[in-house]
């Protein structure tokens, strides 16, 4: 009689389960992202997964639960994008600046992407909370500085947070495409005081960190596949 190895299987069993419980975020991001999205359930997520529905309630709660997984995976999506390109530009608003160009402009090449976002923004309070965090450290060391206008770096994060998330739903339903980013970014910056004629030099400045730091990515990608 063959001796079953209980440590393989339980491998298997969590393999699997991995496997089934990516699908269903998959699922969900699929549903959150459709251009003419209708309340998202349970049975509309799973019904987009090929799944029975009772699978469901195996992996989450309820859709509350697989919204905040939802939101923390977006947040390490944007971190990941973003925050290298942050790290390399000392002044807090250019620096928020970049950050808004290159999130925008990869809003505005993934059309699906964009919509999720903003449904994110408006219907995930967790990651709400995670994009004002991150907004207010740059609006906090500007303040710092002396270079915000507003009295306080929460309501500057605020104010961002509205116009860059407009941006997104804008973005997503096709009202506005890449040209407009530009523009997008100096209203960000003239809406938290800065001149008309800076705002304008740190959008241009931000335009040209996201072209660096787009040539970077292209060129780490070509050497790891032509090291593969």
């Amino acid at each position: 009689m063959a001796r079953v190895n209980l440590a393989r299987r339980a491998e298997i069993g969590s393999e699997r389960r991995a496997r089934t419980r990516a699908a269903i975020l998959d699922a969900a991001r699929d549903c959150y992202a459709a251009a003419q999205a209708g309340p998202v359930t349970v049975d509309a997520v799973m019904q987009a997964a090929g799944l029975a529905k009772g699978t469901f309630y195996v992996h989450f709660n309820d859709l509350e639960e697989l919204e905040a997984e939802l939101g923390a995976v977006l947040i390490e999506e944007i971190d990941e994008r973003l925050q290298p390109a942050r790290r390399a530009v000392s002044d807090p608003l250019t620096r928020l600046a970049t950050a808004a160009t290159i999130l925008l402009r990869g809003l505005a090449a993934q059309p699906a992407q964009a919509r999720l976002v903003a449904h994110a923004a408006d219907h995930i309070p967790d990651f709400g909370e995670a994009v004002h965090v991150r907004l207010r450290e740059d609006l906090a060391a500007a303040q710092a500085a002396g270079r915000l206008a507003l009295p306080s770096d929460d309501l500057a994060a605020r104010i961002v947070a509205a116009i860059a998330m407009q941006a997104a739903r804008d973005l997503g339903l096709g009202r506005i495409d890449k040209t407009a980013v530009r523009d997008i970014v100096r209203t960000i910056l003239r809406a938290i005081g800065c001149a008309p004629a800076d705002a304008a030099a740190r959008a241009d400045q931000a335009a040209r960190n996201a072209d660096k730091f787009t040539r970077q990515i292209a060129a780490a990608s070509a050497a790891d596949t032509a090291a593969g």
